[in-house]
């Protein structure tokens, strides 16, 4: 019996087969790799929005935060003028839109933790520098030399601070005290409202106005 092999067509197309399954398998491992990197630039890319909006929503509780801060101080003024380290008088509330946006204020937000009786006062600073808004405060009203000042910033990037006030007769203005007719100032006298605007590089102009209460009552 004669067995016939048909052995080079057969084997030729085997090897054809062989090669076509290997090309598909490189095509397919270039398709994931490329696969691969674009979900990876995609990831990465959310990654970094999801920082971003991360980043910008402590922005706004930083913002929100200076805001109460600043309100809190504002409208809680008490008509009570002070004495500096040299023994000079000083206005209860003092500024104006200087270069250096400097704001004093005698103010009743100090914390009295032995509750006593009566009302506790503080004298607040503000000031813009370097791009931030700098608090200060002393512990007592009365400066007196060596007295310890607490100076922290309340909030960065910020580009423009400003408080206009509004006296009783008159529009509003840039500065405080005002002088009467005779060029002095009533150093315990306060504004009827208070205008404040906090600009900050990356979410604008925040403007609040607070009425401030008169009272009449000298502390």
């Amino acid at each position: 019996m004669i067995h016939k092999y048909a052995t080079g067509p057969r084997c030729h197309a085997s090897s054809k087969a062989q090669g076509f399954t290997l090309l598909e398998v490189l095509i397919a491992l270039s398709l994931f790799a490329v696969l691969s990197a674009m979900a990876f630039g995609g990831l990465n890319q959310l990654l970094s929005q999801h920082q971003q909006l991360q980043h910008k929503q402590q922005r706004f509780v930083d913002l929100q935060s200076a805001i109460q801060v600043l309100e809190r101080d504002f409208s809680q003024l008490a008509p009570r003028s002070i004495r500096d380290a040299f023994g000079d008088p000083q206005a209860a509330l003092k500024g104006s839109s200087s270069p250096e946006f400097t704001y004093a204020l005698s103010t009743k937000t100090w914390f009295n933790p032995h509750h006593a009786q009566g009302v506790l006062l503080q004298r607040i600073g503000y000031q813009l520098q370097d791009q931030k808004l700098w608090r200060s405060y002393h512990g007592q009203l009365d400066v007196a030399i060596g007295t310890t000042l607490v100076r922290y910033p309340l909030i960065d990037r910020v580009t423009a601070f400003k408080v206009r006030f509004l006296p009783a007769q008159t529009p509003w203005i840039n500065f405080w005290p005002p002088l009467d007719s005779q060029g002095k100032a009533n150093l315990k006298k306060l504004p009827r409202a208070i205008e404040i605007e906090l600009t900050t590089a990356d979410l604008g102009t925040i403007t609040r106005i607070l009425e401030i209460p008169q009272s009449g009552a000298t502390l």
